[in-house]
């Protein structure tokens, strides 16, 4: 199948692709995703909860070294999904960009008040941003 950037340039029957401002406008929406990022050369992926705040995906994580290897390789993907199985549409966005961790006591103990739910990491946990640099998404259904 032909690719255009990040997603099938003619995308399966019943599938619309998602401009970047719906994308974002969903992304804002969600609170819980998957990081994705390589840790001695190999892929991971790990859910996280994460808030938009101020053009960063912004989440935590509680495992130093995966902290350290999301932080350090500088560019990792993200995507979350709203999935309806017995609804009329689902969709997903992958966002693409660097990441860093969040320095400033002042902003991480900011932001990781927004980050709640089963997949929260705890309050020491380490806070991390992807700046997304490229914003593909794709939903099925009206």
């Amino acid at each position: 199948m032909p690719m255009r950037g990040d997603i099938a340039a003619e995308p399966r029957p019943g599938a619309a692709v998602l401009d970047a401002a719906r994308c974002r406008a969903l992304l804002e929406s969600n609170s819980v995703g998957r990081i994705v990022f390589t840790r001695g050369a190999l892929p991971e992926c790990r859910p996280v909860a994460y808030a938009w705040d101020r053009g960063l995906i912004v989440f935590s994580v509680d495992d130093a070294a995966v902290a350290r290897a999301i932080a350090g390789n500088a560019v990792a993907a993200f995507e979350v999904d709203g999935v309806a199985p017995l609804g009329p549409s689902s969709w997903t966005v992958l966002a693409v960009g660097e990441t860093c961790r969040v320095e400033s006591d002042v902003d991480a103990a900011r932001m990781r008040r927004r980050l709640t739910g089963s997949w929260a990491a705890g309050p020491a946990a380490d806070v991390l941003a992807l700046r997304p640099r490229r914003l593909s998404g794709l939903q099925v259904g009206p």
